[in-house]
Parts: C-alpha cells; sequence; structure tokens
C-alpha cells in the first residue's frame, strides 16, 4: 500500500486468476478488490465504500497505477456479496467483492499492449487507487485493531504483477450487458474445462517422456 496526504492515492493491491477476454472489443470483467477483510495492511473497505463512486463514474484504467499512461476505462462496476461461512459468524464485516467491467483503449499503442499482457497472462493482478474520505480505528473480538474505510474516492485500476489477496480473479465477460447469473455459470464451466484440457495435457506429454525412455 501506498499511502497518501493529498494528491498521492492508496493502492490496494490483489491478486486474480485471468480466465478469458473479449479480444474483439478488448473488454474485461474481473474482480478487483475484496471488502469487508481484514487485509495485509491491517485495513478494512467496507463493503459500501465503492458506492458514490460507481454512481459517479468516471474511473481509468492504469498502466501499474501511472496516471499519466491510461491504457482504457471502466465501464460498469458493482459490490458483489459473499456467503458468510461458519468462520465468519463473529466478523462484524459484510464481506464482498467488487466487480469492474473495463474497456482497453485499442486505438492506442498503449492500450493494445496492456490489453494483450492481460490476455496473454503476463499480467494476472488488479489493484484499486483511491482516497479515503471517512475511516476510523475499531476494534475486533479478537482484540485487533484495524482501520475501516467506510467512504472512498476510487480513481482508478490497475493490472499490476503482484498482488497480495487471492479474491479476486478476472472472469468472462462477452458484453457490458449479461446478467449476473449467465455470468457467474459461464466462469463455472468455463474454469473446469479449462483446468481438465490442462490436466489432459500435461497426462500425455508425461507419457510422450515415458515412451521416449
Amino acid at each position: 500500500m501506498v499511502t497518501s496526504k493529498k494528491e498521492k492515492l492508496t493502492h490496494k493491491f490483489f491478486t486474480s486468476e485471468i480466465k478469458t477476454v473479449d479480444a474483439a472489443e478488448g473488454i474485461v470483467e474481473a474482480y478487483v478488490n475484496s471488502m469487508g477483510v481484514v487485509d495485509h495492511d491491517g485495513e478494512v473497505i467496507d463493503f459500501n465504500a465503492f458506492d458514490k463512486s460507481i454512481e459517479k463514474g468516471g474511473q481509468s484504467v492504469a498502466w501499474f497505477h501511472d496516471q499519466s499512461s491510461p491504457v482504457g476505462k471502466v465501464i460498469d462496476a458493482a459490490p458483489i456479496e459473499l456467503a458468510y461461512g461458519d468462520d465468519d459468524e463473529e466478523f462484524p464485516y459484510r464481506k464482498g467483492r467488487l466487480k469492474a467491467i473495463m474497456q482497453f483503449n485499442l486505438n492506442t499503442q498503449r492500450g493494445r499492449e496492456a490489453f494483450a499482457d492481460v490476455q496473454f497472462g503476463s499480467v494476472k493482478e488488479w489493484s484499486v487507487g483511491f482516497r479515503s474520505l471517512d475511516d476510523n480505528i475499531e476494534r475486533l473480538t479478537n482484540g485487533d485493531n484495524v482501520r475501516v474505510i467506510k467512504s472512498l474516492d476510487w480513481v482508478e485500476v490497475s493490472p499490476v504483477m503482484r498482488g497480495a489477496s487471492p479474491d479476486t480473479q478476472t472472469i468472462i465477460s462477452k458484453s457490458a450487458t449479461v446478467t449476473e447469473t449467465s455470468e457467474e455459470e459461464e466462469t463455472v464451466t468455463v474454469t473446469d474445462n479449462e483446468r481438465l484440457k490442462l490436466e489432459i495435457e500435461i497426462e500425455k506429454t508425461k507419457l510422450d517422456i515415458m515412451e521416449k525412455k
């Protein structure tokens, strides 16, 4: 995290798993942030912290948080609530992930190159850049003190090399108007198929090596 005073932004990094992209339109759909969990900075972003920024719109996609190098824009975003497990019953914060639909600017060289890196899988993670508007220190039931960010000014999101949380991933998007249910169902199917194909390819490679021996 990079803390800020005035002009600098706070950056939250999260691990992503690249699944697929829409090459024709340069559209990527991804979970780019987790809310309601304590991150590696000892902070919690409230589930509704992004609401005002989402309503306002206008967030850019930057390249490694370089605001002088925009590569696209956020065209839609929404917080998606996560189901609670047995271990979460005493945790006071609503858990969720921020899903963003982003379009890379394929009319510029930097946009095409950034999209190509994401599509190829050499850049697999996402990070949001924001300014905190409302936050305070709260104590958890286990005695830990955490900084809770209740409202923020979301400025940009970036594909990055290294993240800190396993709760985000790039998911399938053929357009910005696909329903939530069909998106999630399609993601599970494609992910399982891709994993099965990879396992089959690995086994074939092993057999080829054994035969050569």
